[in-house]
C-alpha cells in the first residue's frame, strides 16, 4: 500500500441517480461517531458488504483507499463503516450540489478549524464562508477536487496532524500543482480542509482556474504531483534510504574494480572463463583510441564488454550486496506503489548499475592493454614519447 494516497476528481452539475443509496447510507446511520466498541468488532453485515461491493463497481478507485486495505485485511463492521463512509465523502462532488459540498467539507465533524470553520487557503486569503460557497457554486467551469490521505501514525509522527502544516505545505507546492493541472499560476484559486478521521487524516483539496479554458491534469502529471507530495512529506526518512542506497551501489562498483584488478594483476590465477573472456575483450580493444565510455565503444565490443560484466557479477560477496540493495529499493518503491515489484533483474541487467559496471570493466581493459604496451615498448628500447626510452 502505497504511503500516500492522492485522488483527483472534478465537480459535476449532474446527480448521478447510480448514488443516491450512498447518501441514504450517510443520512441515516448514527450520526458521524465511531460504531460502538462492543459491536464494532463482529464481522461486516450483509447489507455493508453490498454497499461495498456497489462502491468498488461504481467509484472507479475506491479500491486504492486506506480505508479499503484496513478491510480487506479486517473486515470488521467498524472497518466496513470507515471504508463506506470515506469513499461516499471523497465522491460528495460528484453527489452534492458544489455550494453544499463546500459548506460540508468546512463544517463536517471532526473538520479542525481555523477560527469559526475549517477552510484555509492561500495567504493573504480572507475567508467568509457563504461566500466561498457562492463562488464555487457559481463557478463556470472545471472545479478540481483532491484528496490527499495519510495513514493517522505517519501523520503524527512526521508532523502533519494539524490544519497549519498542511497549510504550510499547499502554500510552498502551489505554483507546482499549478503548473500539474495546466493551470496559470496567478489564475489558481484554492481552499482546503483538514480532517481527522480515526486511523488515516486526509485534506480536501479544492482549486480551479479564475479565467477557465484549458486545465486538465495528465496520467504524467498525477504521478508527479503524487511523487511531489510524498517526496516532501517523507524527505527525511526517504532521505535516509536514498543514501543507504547509493552507498550499497558505490559498495558494489568498488567490488567490481577490485575483483577487475585482483583477476587482471594475475591472469593466470583467475577462472579460466574469466581469463578467457577478458583476453578476448582486451583483443577487440587492442589499438582503440576512443573515449573510454561504454557508449562509445563497437556493438562486438559491447558484448565482448557484456560476457565479463555476467561472469564477475557471479561473485557470491556481489550478489548478498545486491540483494542488500533491492532490499532498500523496493522500501522506497513502497512509498509510490501500491504492489512493487519484488524481483528485480539480476545485477549484470539492473539499469541502476549496468553502465556503472560496464565502464569498470572496459576502463580496466584497456588500461591493462596500455600497461602491457607500456612494458612492450621498454623492453624493446623504444622511443615511442619525444625520445624518452622507458
Amino acid at each position: 500500500m502505497p504511503k500516500l494516497i492522492l485522488r483527483c476528481n472534478y465537480l459535476k452539475n449532474a446527480l448521478p441517480s447510480h448514488l443516491a443509496n450512498y447518501m441514504n447510507y450517510i443520512s441515516t446511520r448514527e450520526g458521524v461517531e465511531k460504531i460502538d466498541n462492543t459491536c464494532g468488532l463482529l464481522p461486516a453485515t450483509v447489507k455493508q458488504k453490498e454497499l461495498i461491493a456497489d462502491l468498488l463497481s461504481k467509484i472507479a478507485d475506491a479500491d486504492r483507499m486506506h480505508e479499503y486495505y484496513d478491510y480487506l485485511q479486517r473486515p470488521t463492521r467498524e472497518n466496513a463503516t470507515e471504508f463506506i463512509t470515506q469513499a461516499l465523502e471523497n465522491n460528495l462532488d460528484i453527489i452534492a450540489k458544489k455550494k453544499n459540498y463546500i459548506d460540508y467539507l468546512a463544517n463536517r465533524p471532526r473538520a479542525e478549524r481555523i477560527g469559526t470553520h475549517g477552510l484555509f487557503s492561500n495567504e493573504g486569503e480572507s475567508i467568509v464562508l457563504f461566500l466561498v460557497a457562492e463562488e464555487v457554486a457559481n463557478h463556470p467551469r472545471v472545479i478540481w477536487t483532491n484528496v490527499i490521505s495519510l495513514r493517522r501514525e505517519d501523520a503524527e509522527r512526521l508532523g502533519y496532524d494539524t490544519p497549519e502544516a498542511w497549510r504550510n505545505l499547499l502554500r510552498s507546492k502551489q505554483f507546482e500543482i499549478a503548473s500539474y493541472h495546466r493551470i496559470p499560476a496567478e489564475n489558481m484559486k484554492w481552499y482546503a480542509a483538514f480532517h481527522k478521521d480515526e486511523g488515516h487524516y486526509h485534506v480536501h483539496f479544492i482549486l480551479f482556474n479564475k479565467e477557465p479554458g484549458g486545465e486538465f491534469l495528465c496520467a504524467r502529471d498525477y504521478n508527479r504531483y503524487k511523487d511531489s507530495l510524498t517526496k516532501t512529506i517523507f524527505k527525511d526518512e526517504m532521505k535516509q534510504l536514498y543514501d543507504e542506497r547509493q552507498s550499497l551501489r558505490d559498495k558494489i562498483v568498488e567490488s567490481v574494480k577490485e575483483k577487475m584488478n585482483e583477476f587482471s594483476a594475475d591472469i593466470g590465477e583467475a577462472p579460466d572463463e574469466f581469463a578467457e573472456a577478458f583476453v578476448d575483450l582486451k583483443f577487440s580493444l587492442d589499438g582503440y583510441a576512443g573515449k573510454n565510455n561504454y557508449q562509445f565503444i563497437s556493438r562486438e565490443q559491447k558484448e565482448k564488454v557484456d560476457a565479463v560484466v555476467k561472469i564477475v557479477c557471479k561473485d557470491q560477496n556481489l550478489q548478498d550486496l545486491y540483494q542488500q540493495w533491492c532490499q532498500v529499493q523496493l522500501a522506497l518503491l513502497k512509498y509510490y506503489r501500491e504492489n512493487p515489484k519484488e524481483c528485480f533483474d539480476s545485477l549484470e541487467n539492473n539499469l541502476n548499475l549496468q553502465r556503472r559496471l560496464e565502464n569498470v570493466v572496459l576502463r580496466a581493459a584497456i588500461y591493462d592493454n596500455k600497461k602491457n604496451d607500456l612494458y612492450t615498448d621498454k623492453e624493446q628500447g623504444s622511443l615511442p614519447y619525444g625520445g624518452i626510452v622507458f
